[in-house]
C-alpha cells in the first residue's frame, strides 16, 4: 500500500458566517459508507465545514469494485447534523421540518460539476429511508450528503494526479428577513426614520407596537427581506426629520445589526413572515 493521497474535499459554504465557510457541522457516514471507506483503507477527516477523504492512490478502483447489484446505485453518504448555535436561525432553510431534510447531491450533467445541489425530500422517500436509523425519524439530521461513485474520475491518482483531489462545494445562504427596530422608552423626536448610508434599502415609518408581553414601543420594518451576517456590513442611522428647513439629526450613528437568534414571525400584507427584532432602548 502507497502513501495516503487526498481524494476528495466537500467544503460547505455559507453566506451567513464572517469568513464564508461553514460551522458546526458533523458528518456521520451512512449506509454502508463506512464499511466501504474502510475496506478501500480510506480515511475521513471532517472539521465543521469540510469533509476530506484520504486513501491510497488505488482507493477509488477498491470503491468502484466493492459493489452489489442487490445495493442499488454504489455512492458514499454521510448524514449532515449542525450543532453551532447560530447555524438554525441564520441558515435559509427550504425543507419542510420534521418531514422534510435537504438531499446534498451532484446536480443534472450540464450543471456546474463542482456544485452540490441541495433539494428538499421527505423522510419517508424511499432513498432516504434506506440511509436513516431508527433513532433518526426522531431527531432528523440536516442534510443527507450522497455523492454517486459514477460521479467520480474513472481511475486514480495513479493514472490522473493533476484531478486529484476532487472538489466539491455545498453553497448554503444566510436566513433573510425582516428587520424590525424596536424603539423602546421615550422617543418625542419628531419624525423617526431609519436611514441606509448605502441608499438601498428603505424603512417604514415608525409604528406603535407591543411586545408580547405588553411592553409598548415604536416599531420600524425594513421594507424588504435582508440578510443576516455574522458580522454584517450594512450601515443604518436613526435620525429625526423635524418639519420645515434644517439637516436630520442623527439619534443613533450606527444601529446594532440584526442577530440570528431573535426571530418572530408576524402576518405582514397578508403573508406570514420571519422578522428579526433589533432592541435598541433610551
Amino acid at each position: 500500500m502507497g502513501p495516503y493521497l487526498p481524494l476528495l474535499r466537500i467544503d460547505v459554504e455559507h453566506g451567513y458566517y464572517a469568513d464564508g465557510r461553514c460551522r458546526g457541522l458533523r458528518f456521520v457516514p451512512a449506509g454502508t459508507t463506512a464499511e466501504r471507506l474502510r475496506r478501500a483503507d480510506a480515511l475521513v477527516r471532517a472539521d465543521g465545514g469540510t469533509l476530506l477523504v484520504h486513501g491510497p492512490a488505488e482507493a477509488i478502483e477498491r470503491l468502484r469494485a466493492d459493489t452489489d447489484p442487490d445495493d442499488g446505485e454504489a455512492a458514499l453518504d454521510w448524514l449532515v447534523h449542525a450543532t453551532d448555535d447560530d447555524f438554525a436561525c441564520g441558515t435559509e432553510d427550504p425543507a419542510d421540518r420534521p418531514r422534510e431534510l435537504l438531499w446534498v447531491a451532484p446536480g443534472a450533467p450540464s450543471d456546474d460539476d463542482a456544485t452540490l445541489v441541495a433539494t428538499p425530500k421527505a423522510l419517508d422517500a424511499p432513498e432516504v429511508t434506506a440511509l436513516l436509523a431508527p433513532g433518526d425519524r426522531w431527531l432528523p439530521p440536516f442534510a443527507l450528503l450522497h455523492l454517486p461513485l459514477p460521479s467520480l474520475p474513472a481511475h486514480g491518482p495513479a493514472d490522473n494526479a493533476t484531478a486529484w483531489p476532487v472538489h466539491r462545494r455545498w453553497p448554503l445562504a444566510p436566513r433573510a428577513t425582516v428587520w424590525k427596530y424596536c424603539l423602546f422608552g421615550d422617543w418625542p423626536e419628531p419624525a423617526l426614520a431609519v436611514v441606509d448610508l448605502a441608499g438601498e434599502t428603505e424603512f417604514s415609518a415608525p409604528a406603535p407596537d407591543r411586545l408580547d408581553n405588553g411592553t409598548p414601543m415604536l416599531a420600524i420594518r425594513s421594507r424588504v427581506r435582508l440578510p443576516l451576517a455574522q458580522r454584517s456590513p450594512r450601515r443604518f442611522q436613526l435620525r429625526s426629520r423635524p418639519d420645515g428647513a434644517g439637516s436630520p439629526k442623527v439619534l443613533i450613528r450606527r444601529l446594532p445589526t440584526a442577530a440570528a437568534q431573535l426571530l418572530a414571525r408576524e402576518t405582514i400584507d397578508g403573508l406570514p413572515t420571519i422578522v428579526s427584532e433589533i432592541h435598541v432602548h433610551r
